[in-house]
């Protein structure tokens, strides 16, 4: 399937509406655009940083609530959970009622869901609240992208994706330092606190600087053209999987109720194409529309996508437990650590966006990227019990130089091959696909870590180990009982340490496979070279405004 024309065409129907002192295209922002674009950096750093912000206050919160062991892993779960359900509902709600109201209702949901765990007086409190959370950020995500795509021409767009993509690298390095400091000096609830004036801010902000078409429709009528049936099936497919994995990761697979999970998890997204379909044919607008599917190259950029969100949350969780566990560092100091990714994969997210705005071409980027993630993981396979600073620095610069271009660039790649009209749910897509493959990138991890781990009970039983603390090491409970390795005798932390290393080993080894397909999957994108628009969508809808303005004086 050739990529439709669709802004050409977009373009054209409007040319008669097009004033003539109105420039076709802009080269500089306005200050309007910009302070929009501003606040929506705001609103995803947030979202950014409560993601990785949690895990490392939750050891403290935990003891703050005396949260049971079957609720532990529910408070950081909760949010990824309520994420990635709704992504794809967003995507299609800012088609019906537009952008701006979309966007400033998902920033809303997400600080009143702040503002819960922030006054939480106990676990299930703290645990519904962190999921209101989950529910706005996944909007704010998937809202962000989509405005920054209506607000900039294709390859504009490509230099502020790359700009937010920066922004998320930021906050995903800020994150862990900030839960330890908070945790260890303010309180854990600043964790929240911290969000209330920023996403405060960030609300008025885009109230008075964000202008994109509004279709206006009515409440009542806009609900009832929503794919509902859709909406349904793919919240239910992603929460049966999810609640399965989580749950599974917790105890054991082999449960029968995980097994039910997974299965009808599995079935419910096997029947959402045919949901779709149905949709479709009784001329609805279907929450994801198949022909974003029908292109080898979108599947191959969707793949890519799959692919580096798996590496990338994955070592985002292993690498802080090495680092704690392994080499006994402290949270603080391992923020510092992660800075060494953090620092050039913002670099490059800025840098290769900038290069894509020059020189139009974003493969690439994109294959460099992949090739030198792919590497830098490798290279972690060649850590061990020794601190050798300048080892692993280098490898986290590496790691942080692949990662860079795999922000912005794979959806640059989806975004020139699909409709105008399907720029939001084709994002949003996009931005499901991250999340879901992040969490079963992280379990599948997680299953081998076990797996490596469970061999070497005995062994630290026969050290001297207590029973019931060598079955929490080897079950996937490590990164809570961190506090409790560093008390343990130098001989015992020893043994721990080195069975560590062999087990994040193979992680190490199953991430760089995963690495290797996703550059092979690259080859699917079909090579073009982006072209400068003469208008952005923000443009066409305000020469729109402006005609309609003029015919009715």
């Amino acid at each position: 399937m050739e990529p439709r024309k669709s802004d050409e065409s977009y373009t054209t129907s409007t040319a008669n509406a097009t004033p003539k002192s109105l420039p076709l295209y802009r080269d500089r922002p306005s200050l309007q655009v910009m302070a929009a674009f501003f606040a929506l950096n705001l609103s995803i750093f947030l979202v950014a940083l409560d993601t990785v912000l949690i895990p490392t206050a939750l050891p403290t919160i935990s003891q703050s609530f005396h949260i049971p062991d079957s609720l532990y892993a529910w408070t950081g779960s909760a949010y990824l959970l309520a994420n990635a359900a709704s992504i794809p509902f967003w995507g299609a709600l800012s088609d019906v009622f537009g952008r701006k109201p979309v966007i400033l209702f998902a920033n809303g949901i997400f600080l009143f869901g702040s503002i819960i765990c922030a006054v939480s007086v106990s676990a299930s409190i703290l645990i519904a609240g962190r999921a209101v959370q989950g529910l706005g950020g996944g909007g704010v995500v998937v809202l962000v992208y989509v405005c920054v795509s209506d607000l900039f021409s294709i390859r504009d767009r490509s230099f502020y994706i790359g700009i937010v993509g920066a922004m998320w690298a930021f906050a995903s390095a800020l994150g862990p330092v900030l839960g330890g400091i908070f945790a260890d000096s303010v309180g854990w609830r600043w964790c929240f606190y911290i969000n209330l004036p920023i996403i405060s801010f960030s609300i008025v902000v885009l109230c008075f600087s964000l202008h994109l078409h509004n279709p206006r429709t009515p409440l009542l009528t806009g609900l009832a053209s929503m794919d509902w049936l859709g909406t349904l099936t793919i919240l239910t497919a992603t929460i049966l999987l999810l609640v399965g994995l989580q749950i599974g990761g917790t105890t054991s697979y082999t449960r029968p109720a995980v097994i039910i999970f997974l299965i009808f998890g599995s079935l419910t997204y096997m029947a959402f194409p045919f949901s779709q379909l149905w949709v479709e044919k009784r001329d609805g607008s279907p929450i994801t529309p198949l022909r974003i599917f029908n292109d080898v190259s979108n599947l191959s950029a969707l793949g890519v996508c799959a692919c580096d969100a798996l590496v990338f949350n994955s070592v985002a969780y292993f690498l802080p437990l090495y680092f704690q566990i392994v080499l006994g560092r402290s949270p603080t100091t391992t923020g510092v650590y992660m800075l060494a990714i953090a620092i050039p994969l913002a670099t490059i997210c800025f840098a290769s966006g900038h290069f894509i705005n020059k020189t139009g071409r974003f493969m690439d980027v994109l294959q460099v990227g992949l090739f030198l993630m792919t590497l830098g993981v490798g290279l972690l396979i060649a850590l061990d019990t020794r601190l050798d600073l300048g080892k692993i620095i280098g490898t986290l610069i590496v790691i942080g130089l692949g990662f860079g271009p795999n922000f912005g660039a794979p959806l640059i790649a989806l975004q020139t091959r699909v409709q105008k009209s399907d720029i939001a749910t084709g994002t949003a897509a996009f931005g499901f696909v991250r999340m879901v493959s992040g969490t079963v990138g992280l379990v599948i991890g997680q299953v081998v870590f076990q797996a490596l781990m469970k061999p070497h009970f005995q062994v630290f039983v026969d050290c001297g180990i207590e029973e019931g603390f060598a079955r929490e090491l080897t079950s996937g409970d490590a990164i809570s009982q961190i506090a409790t390795v560093a008390r343990l005798p130098e001989a015992q932390r020893m043994v721990i340490r080195e069975e560590f290393v062999g087990a994040l080993r193979g992680t190490w080894i199953l991430y760089t496979v995963i690495g290797a397909v996703g550059l092979l999957v690259s080859f699917g994108i079909k090579r073009t070279k982006l072209h400068q628009e003469s208008m952005c969508l923000a443009d066409i809808e305000m020469i729109r405004d402006d005609g309609s303005a003029r015919s009715s004086s």
